[in-house]
Order: C-alpha cells, then sequence, then structure tokens
C-alpha cells in the first residue's frame, strides 16, 4: 500500500533536488579558498589534527585511571582495580601520544621529528598524575566541606560539574606546561561544553579549590 503523505521525491531523492559533485566541488573551491589566506602549507592536510572525539576518549580514560572505582568501568571493583588502571593508563597514554604528535607536526611543518618530543610531553604528564589525584582529592574535599548539600565526597565526585571542570583543567594546564597548548584548549574546551564552566588552560589554581 502507498503511504498518501510521501510523495515522489521522498521515495527516490536521489539526484532529484540536489546534485553531490556539484556540492563538493563548491565546498573544495571555498576551502582552497581559505586556505589560500590562512597561507598554510600546502601539503598541511596530508598532516592530521588532534581529534576532539579522541581526546573526549582520552581524557575519560585518564579520569578513570586517577579514580578507578568512581569514573573507572562499571565493572571496576577492588579486586580488578589495579589491573584496570594499568590497562587505562597504557591505552590512555599511547593515544595521547599520537594526538600530541599530531599537533606538534601541524605546528611545526618543516620535517621536525615529533615522536620523540611528543614521547617527552605526554611522559611528563604521566609521571605527573599522582600529583594531580592529590590536587583533585584536595579539590573533592574541598566541594565537600564547602556544600551543606553535600552529602559525601563520592556525590561530589559523580555529579557536581565544578569538579569535572578542574579534573579536566588539572590535565590540561600540565599539558599546556608541557608543551601542548592546543590539545590542553581542545580538553578544556571539552569540560566547557559539557559543564558551561570555562577554565582557560592557562590559569594557575591552588589546591583545595572550590
Amino acid at each position: 500500500m502507498t503511504d498518501p503523505e510521501k510523495t515522489k521525491g521522498d521515495e527516490d531523492p536521489k539526484g532529484e533536488a540536489w546534485d553531490v559533485d556539484a556540492i563538493a566541488s563548491d565546498l573544495r573551491a571555498v576551502r582552497m579558498r581559505w586556505r589560500a589566506a590562512q597561507q598554510h602549507p600546502a601539503d598541511y592536510g596530508e598532516v592530521g589534527f588532534p581529534s576532539r572525539r579522541e581526546l573526549d576518549e582520552i581524557t575519560a580514560g585518564l579520569c578513570g585511571a586517577m579514580f578507578p572505582l568512581r569514573l573507572g568501568s562499571a565493572s571496576v571493583r577492588v579486586s580488578n582495580e589495579e589491573a584496570f588502571v594499568r590497562q587505562a593508563l597504557d591505552l590512555a597514554l599511547r593515544r595521547l601520544q599520537r594526538q600530541v604528535q599530531l599537533e606538534l607536526a601541524y605546528s611545526r611543518p618543516d620535517g621536525f621529528s615529533t615522536e620523540g618530543e611528543a614521547a617527552r610531553i605526554v611522559g611528563g604528564l604521566a609521571v605527573s598524575l599522582p600529583t594531580l589525584r592529590e590536587l583533585l582529592d584536595s579539590d573533592v574535599e574541598a566541594a565537600f566541606t564547602g556544600d551543606p548539600a553535600a552529602r559525601s565526597a563520592d556525590e561530589v565526585l559523580l555529579s557536581y560539574p565544578g569538579v569535572l571542570a578542574i579534573i579536566h583543567h588539572r590535565l590540561a594546564h600540565r599539558l599546556r606546561a608541557l608543551g601542548a597548548p592546543l590539545v590542553a584548549r581542545i580538553i578544556a574546551e571539552l569540560a566547557h561544553s559539557q559543564t558551561g564552566i570555562d577554565i582557560h588552560p592557562g590559569a594557575t589554581i591552588g589546591h583545595s579549590f572550590f
């Protein structure tokens, strides 16, 4: 039976209302004009960029590694916590190194070798994670003691947008200091989009922040 509300164009829209090839060609022309105006190198499109989606997953992985029982996988228990942390760290840090390499390759299109520099940056973040966890513990405690409506530190960690924003900030601030400002800014903006709280990664924030 034919649906009376369907039109002929709805049944077969291919090629009826738009020309994909022509639109794609016009979009390419606009891109080329933009790139020429920005004076990008001709081959910059082969370099790639850090991925917002990848960095969102990476940040979630690092959060899970620092707070495995609360921000890690739902399957994490005390019995498998250590194994989860090792696995989460290994995956997140390897993926992060790739994103930092993309930033370095884009910002230095002169044949600069990015692998060693990216390893240095991510290694610097990695060794600072225990210190960042201690700072974040003080932030969570400050939120708990400073808000009479809070019933537990776990509630604060799991549900307060300000805590999510400061976790992202601590990671972003460290990455910016180590030499990955674009990756740092993307991580900060991920928190901004999720919480409405905008903290520039260059901001220096002491302990027990709420």
